[in-house]
């Protein structure tokens, strides 16, 4: 991983044009750049988990859906207490209060995926490619958008790890749940993407905007009523 080429401290703190946020883009993508040098080498195995839940999408096996119950909440988890609470608290007053949201949504998680009944289906049928397509920009859509910026590769934001990819890469998974228990579960990962889409429109931050836009596409094909059980 690349060191962070620059440094961002909470004394050199600057105000966004519209003051809505404490810092601006550059900014954000400074204390990205901070915080994956800081964990390394947590990305590539967050990346690994990732992509075992993927193959247990895409070949079901027995106690699967579990597992990957398992780790959402564990990426939910890592998010609130890592990032949020230990890293971004220094930068942003509203850090705490999304680190126990994001608490929150790891405990349902780990509630709803890991009992006898997960609402994810453990063989689905129909649309899957389009959910793969929602998970694909999480793994590596949203990455490559973000750096484009002046940090490059040492800013990436990664599923597991930063909170963007991992909300949308939980969005893609629900799209394969049934029952009220999938809509219990959208609303946190969805009010994430909305605060990050503001965020990406005051800053001029290209990678939130991506982020909300296929969010926004993954709440209107799950409204759609295109993911029943057979």
């Amino acid at each position: 991983m690349p060191t962070c080429v620059a440094a961002w401290s909470p004394t050199s703190r600057v105000c966004s044009l519209d003051r809505l946020f404490p810092f601006d883009a550059e900014v954000l993508s400074a204390l990205h750049a901070q915080y994956n040098e800081m964990i390394w080498p947590a990305q590539p195995i967050a990346l690994l988990l990732a992509l075992i839940v993927v193959w247990l999408v895409v070949s079901p096996r027995r106690g699967g859906m579990r597992v990957t119950g398992a780790i959402l909440a564990a990426a939910w988890l890592w998010c609130a207490l890592v990032f949020f609470l230990q890293h971004f608290a220094a930068y942003d007053f509203m850090a705490p209060v999304y680190g126990w949201t994001f608490v929150v949504q790891a405990a349902l998680l780990l509630w709803a995926l890991t009992g006898r009944q997960t609402p994810l289906r453990s063989r689905p049928a129909g649309h899957l490619g389009i959910v793969l397509g929602v998970i694909a920009a999480a793994l590596f859509g949203l990455p490559l958008v973000s750096v484009a910026g002046d940090f490059g590769w040492a800013a990436a934001r990664l599923v597991g790890v930063a909170p963007g990819p991992t909300a949308l890469f939980t969005l893609g998974l629900l799209l394969l749940a049934e029952g009220r228990m999938r809509w219990l579960l959208m609303v946190i990962p969805l009010a994430w993407c909305a605060v990050a889409g503001v965020t990406g429109w005051a800053l001029g931050v290209p990678e939130n905007l991506a982020l909300a836009g296929v969010a926004l596409a993954a709440l209107v094909l799950a409204v759609a009523g295109n993911w029943r059980a057979n």
